[in-house]
């Protein structure tokens, strides 16, 4: 460790980047290995794939890599999410991902205009993620991980609606797309919903012949967004004891799972079995307060659909991760459906 000075060539900062990728940028834009730039900051001469591993670096570390990179400290823990995290007694760590997580590579239109050598990485905690500049699915599936959304534009929409509604609800959000991924899961596989006109419309614009696993999440995405905003809707009443009309005593389910399919245009699917996947979801998220407390407590304050939400049960504890596993709803995409219990038709008010 110990170059105290900038490396000639600077890389510009991309937000998101996986240290280990930025350090790869910075090392072939200079004419160097990752080996040497590590070997800089103290980790030792080795390289490094940035879609295996990433690198965690000490507080020590973390101010010679903006040294060379000629940046700051805060500059660098803006633009890489990892870069926040101290490698603990190290000065330099190698990570490998965990399952579930990883990165994808940037808009390939993004780094045309940079022209640099190598590709950025993103850090993602999905499988994916969709560059509304360009109008690009960024995914990890080998040769299709990156997609034209040109043909469609509400799936880039969609993206920048659920960004929205992140910045709205706070972190709650990740629990409440979880659980709606998983319940378009659902759908999609048991086949209730999946032969409406727009998911095979969205597989057919992708080119695909038959159902892919790997595209599920393109196909169904403006749904998942759609349906997490109406559960943020209920979820906000459940918070303040209240039913989905506003009234304390009663919670009117079936209203609810009505007008979500009077907002999903999926009405008659809903009423043909649909509907179940969203009972199990209210089923997880019932409203445990009696109702003469209910009927005690103050109504919501002013201005309440604005603020931030704080975490409800079963997501009291919110953690980062893959929506699958974030999600309170127990199936998985690919999985057989046999093993998922239905509770019929009865909910505690």
């Amino acid at each position: 460790m110990g170059s105290s000075r900038a490396l000639p060539l600077q890389v510009a900062l991309v937000a998101g980047e996986s240290v280990a990728s930025f350090i790869g940028r910075l090392a072939a834009a200079n004419g160097l290995g990752t080996a040497d730039v590590l070997g800089y900051v103290g980790g030792g001469r080795r390289e490094i794939d940035p879609q295996a591993v990433e690198i965690r670096l000490g507080a020590a570390a973390l101010e010679e890599l903006a040294v060379l990179a000629g940046r700051s400290v805060e500059q660098l823990h803006r633009a890489l999410p990892t870069a926040r995290r101290a490698a603990g007694s190290s000065p330099v760590r190698t990570v490998v991902w965990s399952a579930g997580q990883g990165v994808v590579q940037q808009c390939a239109v993004c780094g045309q205009a940079r022209r640099d050598a190598v590709p950025a990485w993103l850090v993602a905690v999905q499988e994916f993620d969709v560059c509304t500049r360009h109008a690009r699915w960024l995914g990890r599936a080998g040769s299709r991980s990156q997609l034209s959304l040109a043909d469609l534009p509400e799936v880039v929409r969609t993206h920048e609606r659920r960004r929205r509604f992140e910045r709205r609800v706070g972190p709650y959000a990740q629990a409440l797309l979880a659980d709606a991924f998983q319940v378009a899961v659902y759908w999609w596989q048991c086949g209730q919903m999946a032969s409406s006109g727009r998911w095979a419309h969205r597989e057919a614009v992708l080119g695909l012949s038959r159902r892919r696993l790997w595209a599920v999440p393109i196909v169904v995405y403006p749904e998942v967004v759609t349906l997490a905003e109406a559960m943020a809707v209920r979820e906000r009443q459940r918070c303040y004891g209240r039913g989905f009309d506003g009234q304390t005593a009663r919670w009117h389910t079936g209203r609810w799972t009505r007008w979500v399919g009077e907002r999903l245009g999926l009405s008659e699917e809903l009423a043909a079995g649909g509907e179940r996947a969203l009972n199990l979801w209210l089923m997880a998220h019932r409203n445990s307060v009696p109702v003469v407390a209910r009927l005690a407590g103050s109504p919501p304050p002013p201005g309440y659909r604005a603020q931030q939400m704080q975490p409800l049960a079963p997501h009291r504890r919110l953690v980062a991760g893959p929506w699958e596993e974030v999600s309170c709803l127990p199936w998985r995409l690919g999985e057989p459906m046999t093993s998922v219990t239905w509770q019929g038709e009865g909910f505690p008010a």
